[in-house]
């Protein structure tokens, strides 16, 4: 037998117990056949079959060759091939699937070209620092100072404030004693460079306005309000950074320094602004720094002396004009004490004079009938929205009447004087009163877009007689509706105002467009009116602090229709069962109620003899209390915009309504209705009587409803 055995990929499952074609159990010797086929193959190699140890030192000296990166020439490796069968060494086994790639040195492949790639990238891994943990700082500049009992620590100055991001959370007291100080000097002495600062009286505190300087070194300063539990109940703890606040504090005494510095150099500048001839150009020898700007306010650039001017001039500027230009230049510093004038006015007052004001203003006396009329209400505010007719009929939605949209509410504080000798007004079911508006959050309307709005507040109510006597017209009191019966009434009002605020958009839009197709302009000036800008307030009952309630939700207590308020003239233009104007032709705004006749005859019109709005009253440029009139085929029996909507005035509309000089214009294209004759006239006079009197009927009836 050899002296050496084979050692072979698949050697292992070759082995034989005997020199004979037989694979069975493990042993050391192998077939003929197998011996001879294996001892050509490439993949095989040689080993001795005594066995000799290898020797420590060379095994040694090998590897920390090869951990010396240093080295360009590594050791070669020993490699056990058939003609060096006699010599120890490792044994390596290559697959033959590798083939034959020589690399140049003896053992390496192909496969060994990344080896050093991968033990970069492994031992980058293995010894990389974990992640930093590191806090965040803001650190200002303050001086002592401030109310202590309203939490007051100090008094910013000069806007001095900067920010440190990935500082050491194991940083000292006296690390950021020092890193406080190196950020926020320099910002000082900016602020003003000639005062001399004294930078080892600064105190350095935290947010807790805690002396760092009390704090002993070589201990972490916030590192452990960074530590938090990875759990609730769990004693293992987690780093999460945090920001933290530091103040450098400049004591009251050299404050009082800075400022006793402060007004010597403002007295200097004043004193030197006063004495035009001790601007001259300073010698360098005395380093006098002017500000441009200050120069320019004395002597213009023609004026100003040259530098070789006289030494004995220079040397009367004052040794504080050097510092002119820090203080004239930081917007930021303590405002600065102005000269006063040359001449003041004064004047003694009348003796009698103001005996009368001494008198009136030192009676204490208040109205408090007066203050105790004076509601305020917790709100929810439902704003009424201005659409376009033709933004109504396109939106199937939008047919339906006026409903309080809660994503569009807004809460607020509305204030009302309910006094009657200060009321606005009182019509025939609702009393106006003057108020304010002020809503939490912005609406998109201009009504409660600015706090304490003055607006109108409107409130139906019913008129109470005494028991036993006569209903005399002079002799009622007031009273209001319960919640329920209120609610109703209210969005009758607000759906009323809704829809002609869009019938009266519909009546420009036909207006301009006409005007815009005339050849011609029209011969008369077109009045431009809008009503008002309105909405619904809901007032909801108060919780007393402490009050145990069973029910979470408040319900409404009260409702107001809440107004744009019309400061100037209020005039009655149309009346609801009349189609021309109220005014005669010489009285103030007549010809705005020709002009609103004329757009009842444009909406008459437009609409197919529908609908068309009465009862105009307002100011000059606002329009309120409006009434929507319809067609008795738009009623069919219902209850239509209200008890105020006249059936038989829309059917009569063409009998009633003259023409004026807006309606006859070329340029509308309008038919014109004949002028009633005097028998029309007391025809439709005596038509007038009987809708007067069924609507007194209506109204009695309601009062009686709201009685029971």
């Amino acid at each position: 037998m050899a002296s050496y055995e084979l050692v072979s990929q698949f050697t292992e499952d070759a082995f034989a117990n005997e020199d004979r074609i037989f694979v069975g159990q493990r042993g050391r010797f192998v077939c003929g056949a197998c011996h001879q086929h294996y001892e050509g193959k490439r993949a095989t190699s040689v080993r001795p079959t005594s066995v000799q140890r290898p020797d420590a030192q060379v095994i040694r000296q090998n590897i920390n060759a090869a951990w010396k990166p240093a080295l360009v020439q590594q050791p070669p490796r020993v490699v056990a091939t058939s003609a060096s069968y006699g010599r120890a060494g490792p044994d390596i086994a290559v697959p033959s699937s590798w083939g034959n790639t020589n690399t140049g040195q003896p053992g390496y492949s192909a496969n060994h070209a990344q080896y050093g790639a991968e033990r970069e990238r492994w031992a980058k891994q293995a010894y990389a620092v974990p992640p930093a943990e590191t806090i965040s700082l803001e650190v200002s500049a303050v001086r002592e100072g401030g109310n202590r009992r309203k939490g007051a620590r100090g008094i910013p100055f000069g806007n001095i404030c900067e920010g440190k991001k990935d500082v050491d959370a194991r940083i000292d007291a006296p690390g950021l004693i020092a890193l406080a100080l190196d950020t926020i000097w320099p910002k000082i002495q900016a602020f003003a460079g000639g005062f001399p600062w004294r930078q080892d009286q600064f105190i350095i505190r935290d947010g807790g306005w805690v002396d760092l300087s009390t704090h002993p070194p070589r201990q972490p300063y916030f590192y452990s309000q960074c530590l938090h539990a990875t759990r609730k109940g769990s004693r293992a703890m987690t780093f999460k950074p945090k920001q933290f606040l530091l103040y450098v504090v400049v004591p009251t005494a050299q404050w009082e320094n800075y400022e006793t510095w402060l007004d010597k150099a403002e007295e200097e500048r004043f004193s030197s602004h006063s004495r035009p001839e001790l601007l001259s150009a300073p010698s360098v020898k005395e380093n006098v720094h002017l500000s441009a700007a200050a120069d320019s306010s004395t002597v213009s650039s023609s004026e100003a002396p040259s530098s070789e001017a006289p030494s004995e001039v220079s040397s009367q500027v004052p040794v504080k004009r050097r510092f002119l230009r820090e203080i004239t230049s930081v917007p930021s510093s303590p405002p600065l004490k102005k000269a006063a004038p040359a001449k003041v006015a004064f004047r003694s007052p009348d003796r009698e004079h103001l005996r009368e004001v001494l008198k009136s203003g030192g009676t204490a006396d208040i109205n408090v009938e007066q203050m105790l009329t004076i509601q305020h209400e917790t709100i929810e505010f439902f704003p009424i929205p201005t659409r376009p007719l033709s933004v109504i009929l396109d939106d199937p939605e939008l047919h339906a009447a006026f409903r309080m949209d809660t994503e569009l509410g807004h809460s607020g504080q509305l204030t009302v004087q309910t006094s009657t000798n200060d009321m606005l007004g009182a019509g025939g079911f609702k009393t106006a009163h003057p108020g304010f508006l002020t809503l939490f959050s912005a609406p998109e309307t201009l009504l409660g877009s600015h706090p304490r709005q003055k607006v109108a507040v409107k409130r139906p109510f019913y008129k109470h007689y005494p028991p036993g006597g006569s209903k005399n017209p002079m002799r009622f009191t007031i009273r209001r509706y319960t919640i329920s019966d209120e609610l109703p009434k209210l969005f009758k009002e607000a759906n009323v105002l809704y829809w002609a605020c869009a019938l009266l958009t519909f009546s420009y839009e036909y207006i301009d467009h006409c005007v815009s197709n005339s050849s011609e302009p029209p011969p008369f000036h077109i009045p431009r009116l809008r009503f008002v800008e309105a909405g619904l307030a809901l007032s909801h009952d108060q919780v007393q602090p402490g009050h145990k309630s069973k029910s979470p939700i408040r319900m409404p207590r009260a409702g107001y229709l809440v107004e744009e308020l019309i400061t100037d003239d209020f005039l009655k233009y149309i009346h609801n069962m009349d189609c021309n104007p109220m005014l005669d032709p010489y009285e103030v705004g007549y010809e705005i109620a020709e002009f609103l006749a004329c757009t009842q005859h444009i909406q008459y019109a437009k609409t197919g003899g529908l609908a068309f709005i009465s009862d105009y009253q307002g100011g000059s440029e606002i329009l309120s209390d409006p009434q929507v009139l319809t067609h008795p085929l738009v009623n069919n029996g219902k209850d239509v915009f209200g008890g105020g909507n006249i059936e038989r005035a829309v059917s009569a509309f063409k009998q009633k309504h003259n023409c004026n000089d807006y309606c006859k214009w070329s340029g509308f294209k309008l038919e014109l209705y004949k002028t009633a004759e005097i028998g029309t006239e007391t025809e439709m006079g005596t038509a007038e009587m009987e809708m007067g009197t069924a609507e007194m009927e209506m109204g009695t009836e309601a009062e009686m409803d709201a009685l029971e």
